[in-house]
């Protein structure tokens, strides 16, 4: 038997599949096209990779069944809205076909669990402040957040009609090694902590004003795990991270603390971080410890000094 992670070239994936190594389990991890030879290396040499369509129904169950899959955490997709606009059918595609193809292999050779990794985007009715719970209604808005919010209600469908063992995980503004770019859709963290290495002093028109519920990767992999691996998921939707936010503010001066004389200057505003999303309030809830005993373990301080210390040992992130 094994575990299926698939967009394991991607940030988290990649962490996911690593981790999922090391914990003994029997990992096949997928990308759409050609496997990159780093992320195949950092996967671990027991992980086993294998190019998939998971928009074609056939080639999902021939993975299924050439792997003996029986879980699967499903990172692939469409990955935000700056790429999910342009080609809004790819994005159905990649993000509600490739869930239902999953699902339904799931349901026809009974996997043990099924695991979505959601994402806070498909609350856009936040009033930016007050703390999202599990129970609260998703109000989805653009392309990216309509495609995860109807891959989560496929889940819903599989785990209510079909009994299978599936449930949806929201993660957000995710951060950590080995991304490290300015691009808005990625948050202020990795953006400050370049300019900080470099010894570049960083003054923003704006930005002060934006916050998030940042969470770091290995946090995000390692609740994901948890999920696929506890004895019983009780509730279909549940969130990770760590339940507040955090101010572009805050995330300076814990950069200013990982990086000793750093110069980080931000004007009041939320651009550019709100490019392609809008300002929500933090996921919420504690259904995850509650269910499997996981909750995250790095505090902003604590993931941003890790974060540095991996620049710091590649160079080539901040020059």
């Amino acid at each position: 038997m094994a575990l299926l992670v698939t967009g394991a070239t991607g940030h988290v994936g990649n962490w996911v599949a690593r981790r999922a190594a090391t914990l003994g389990e029997r990992v096949v991890a997928t990308c759409r096209a050609t496997i990159p030879a780093q992320a195949a290396a950092t996967a671990g040499a027991d992980t086993v990779w294998a190019v998939c369509d998971l928009t074609d129904p056939a080639a999902v169950d021939r993975i299924a069944t050439e792997h003996d899959i029986d879980a699967c955490i499903h990172l692939a997709a469409v990955s935000n809205e700056a790429f999910a606009r342009p080609d809004p059918l790819a994005a159905v595609e990649a993000n509600v076909g490739a869930t239902a193809n999953l699902l339904d292999a799931a349901r026809r050779r009974n996997w043990r669990r099924f695991v979505l990794v959601g994402t806070g985007s498909v609350f856009q009715n936040s009033d930016g402040v007050t703390p999202i719970l599990e129970d609260a209604t998703p109000a989805p808005a653009n392309i990216y957040a309509t495609t995860k919010y109807c891959a989560e209600k496929m889940v819903v469908m599989y785990r209510s009609q079909f009994g299978l063992s599936a449930a949806t995980l929201r993660i957000s503004w995710v951060y950590g090694p080995p991304v490290a770019t300015e691009s808005p859709t990625r948050g202020p963290i990795p953006a400050f902590l370049r300019w900080a290495l470099a010894g570049k002093p960083r003054r923003d028109p704006g930005g002060a004003d934006f916050a998030a519920s940042f969470t770091y990767v290995g946090d995000a992999a390692d609740g994901l795990l948890a999920a696929a691996r506890a004895p019983k998921l009780t509730h279909d939707v549940y969130h990770l991270g760590p339940g507040v936010n955090f101010t572009a503010g805050q995330v300076a001066a814990a950069v200013r603390r990982a990086v000793p004389g750093a110069v980080i200057e931000l004007g009041p505003g939320t651009e550019p971080w709100i490019t392609y999303t809008k300002l929500r309030g933090p996921l919420a809830g504690d259904r995850l410890r509650r269910d499997t005993g996981y909750a995250v373990a790095h505090s902003l301080d604590s993931g941003i000094a890790a974060y540095a210390e991996w620049m710091r040992a590649h160079p080539e992130s901040y020059r």
